[in-house]
């Protein structure tokens, strides 16, 4: 698959790629924390706290490790660091007691180092300061217990020592050794209150040198922390699925989209590639020939008039003349009488979609340019559309004509368009039952050859209805068209097998919607397989769907030949015009030989550009193996 394939597939699949993407970026908005620093790979930080060494006697360090685990360091910490949760704090801190050691570990988890080793070193600190306060609290209160003890203390002392002053010889042993005990007591009491009011004597605890991190993960690629990182690759993983959802389903995908698929899958040759039109082209039913005749869109349709004014039905590409035909060497193209009945075109699409009657509408524009007078019959009563395209008033139309029970002139039912040379007849009113107006089509359709120089007719889905095929025995060519995308292999063989049933002969295949860099501009190319057309400036016949038995041998560039059967069908003779049964057109005189100074009228090859353009097919045309098809090569210089 070439690089410019996956582009055409992003460019067809760029809505799963994108609902892919914001998938991706939704689902790294919903999972990914409002603090992903808190997740992910973590770093964990571990300090001690021990004994003071100035301490005045050894303690127990239950109560540090009950002062980490507590609240009031939370939120010493919470404050210290500017975190407004100590909870989320708290959740992030553990504390170990070893009493073998005579320490406490405090272990912090944190997604950087740094941050694991600030925050395992505020709270040890914290730890060892709120540890202090709450001993100096406890100690105080303890001195502070003691002060009515002393002062009652006091007071017995004061009275012992009166009594024993004035205490008899007998009592005053007794009064003073109880005097003597409770001065003792007394004592004793300052001395333990003054030792709980030195701060120096509160038993302290510190933290240890020799902080020690590591981290948790044992890779070295880290999940990043930063919240849109994280987002932006959720988008990217939504953007790679995106990209192998789109080539995969592009894989299962089983619709036409390239001018070689079609081809292969009708055996026709595209005779001209559309491109896609963009939606402001599309607005309004536009006719981009005469609305924007410098658009690529209507060149490309100008090369499809080309193509048929080449290799259509022969009176599709003579000039208007009120004298008799003639035909010398110095005119490429033959004159039509006005009298001749005019060639009838049958467009015909598979599906609905596939732009048959917008491509009716600018090829109707594109013959205008060209001079010719177009008259388009609409014949999709289902969904007619192509008044809106030409601007046509609505009225009377095709139902009308076919039902009434008196023939009704052409001339009251036929409406000017928007577009000068481009007349129009609508489909009319709804009709209860489509399929049985077309029994009648074909009288209509003989009539219509005698009011313009083309007829062009607009006609229900070949797949859809059964329509067209009533209306394929009153044409000179159809003309398929075909939306890219819109169209599976087997469709496009069914249509080919309703087609070669016909016998009618088929222009070839319009395919529309082609990508605007990869359109080969709607010119035709010359191709080995069967089916396949000359490049511009040659031209290409048109295929005669039927089975041959053996390819036709090639024959010398000025040799006389005879003309394929829809040439021989519009050949000019003297004589007017004679209807066949079938109302498709005249049967003429067979072509004779003549020189080039011969004045006869008859038909006559004389050379190969003349028999390109008689014929549709220039030197080196031959029959293919399944079906007649007029395939040519490119003309040498000499007939360019």
């Amino acid at each position: 698959m070439e690089t410019s394939s996956y582009f055409s597939v992003l460019q067809r699949r760029w809505p799963l790629v994108l609902a892919c993407l914001a998938i991706g970026l939704l689902a790294g908005l919903i999972l990914t924390p409002s603090d992903p620093k808190g997740t992910g790979n973590q770093w964990t930080s571990s300090v001690n706290v021990v004994p003071a060494p100035n301490s005045a006697k050894e303690f127990n360090l239950a109560p540090v490790q009950l002062m980490t685990d507590g609240g009031e360091v939370a939120r010493r910490v919470a404050k210290r660091l500017n975190n407004p949760d100590p909870a989320v704090l708290a959740a992030k801190v553990t504390s170990q007691l070893n009493p073998d050691l005579g320490l406490v570990q405090i272990a912090a988890k944190a997604p950087s180092r740094k941050a694991a080793e600030d925050l395992a070193t505020a709270w040890a600190q914290e730890t060892v300061a709120a540890f202090g306060d709450s001993q100096r609290k406890t100690r105080q209160g303890q001195a502070d217990s003691m002060t009515a003890q002393l002062d009652k203390l006091k007071t017995d002392i004061d009275g012992l020592e009166k009594s024993t002053t004035n205490a008899p010889v007998g009592k005053k042993a007794t009064l003073q050794a109880e005097f003597d005990a409770k001065r003792g007591q007394y004592t004793t009491l300052v001395g333990q209150q003054q030792e709980l009011i030195n701060p120096l004597n509160d038993p302290k605890v510190e933290v240890m040198d020799g902080l020690k991190s590591t981290p948790d993960s044992t890779t070295s690629i880290l999940a990043p922390t930063s919240r849109p990182l994280r987002i932006g690759l959720a988008a990217a993983l939504g953007l790679a699925l995106g990209l192998i959802a789109a080539l995969m389903v592009d894989r299962m995908d089983v619709r036409l989209r390239g001018r070689i698929q079609l081809e292969d899958a009708f055996g026709l040759p595209v005779i001209a590639e559309v491109p896609r039109a963009t939606r402001r082209q599309r607005a309004g039913h536009a006719v981009l020939v005469a609305g924007r005749p410098e658009s690529p869109v209507a060149e490309a349709y100008r090369t499809l008039r080309s193509a048929l004014l080449l290799s259509g039905p022969p009176g599709l590409a003579y000039r208007l003349s009120g004298t008799d035909p003639r035909q010398t060497r110095a005119t490429a193209m033959p004159v039509r009488r006005i009298s001749d009945p005019a060639p009838v075109i049958l467009v015909v699409s598979p599906r609905p979609g596939d732009g048959r009657t917008s491509t009716v509408a600018n090829l109707a524009a594109a013959l205008a340019e060209a001079g010719r007078s177009v008259l388009v019959l609409d014949c999709d009563f289902r969904t007619p559309a192509t008044h809106l395209y030409l601007g046509a008033k609505p009225g009377k139309g095709m139902s009308e004509v076919l039902l009434a029970e008196q023939e009704i002139d052409l001339q009251d039912v036929i409406r000017g368009t928007n577009i000068p040379n481009v007349r129009v007849i609508t489909a009319g009113a709804p009709a209860a039952y489509p399929a049985a107006l077309l029994l009648r089509a074909g009288e209509v359709v003989q009539r219509a050859r005698h009011h313009a120089d083309v007829v062009l007719v607009d006609s229900a889905p070949l797949l859809y209805a059964n329509d067209t095929n009533d209306l394929v025995q009153h044409a000179d060519a159809m003309l398929v068209v075909a939306r890219s995308g819109n169209l599976t292999a087997d469709q496009a063989s069914r249509v080919g097998e309703l087609l070669t049933r016909t016998g009618v002969p088929i222009a070839g295949v319009v395919l529309l919607g082609v990508d605007p860099q990869r359109s080969m501009g709607g010119g035709l190319k010359r191709g080995s397989r069967v089916g396949a057309v000359g490049r511009i400036g040659s031209t290409a016949g048109l295929v005669l769907r039927g089975r041959s038995a053996a390819p036709s041998p090639v024959e010398d560039e000025d040799a006389e030949r005879p003309a394929p059967s829809w040439a021989k069908r519009g050949q000019l003779t003297d004589g007017e015009p004679e209807s066949t049964p079938s109302g498709r057109g005249t049967h003429r005189a067979e072509p004779v030989a003549s020189t080039p100074d011969s004045a006869d009228p008859g038909f006559r090859v004389q050379s190969a550009t003349e028999r390109a353009l008689h014929n549709g097919a220039g030197d080196g045309a031959q029959l293919g193996p399944h079906f007649d098809t007029w395939s040519t090569v490119e003309l040498g210089s000499e007939d360019r």
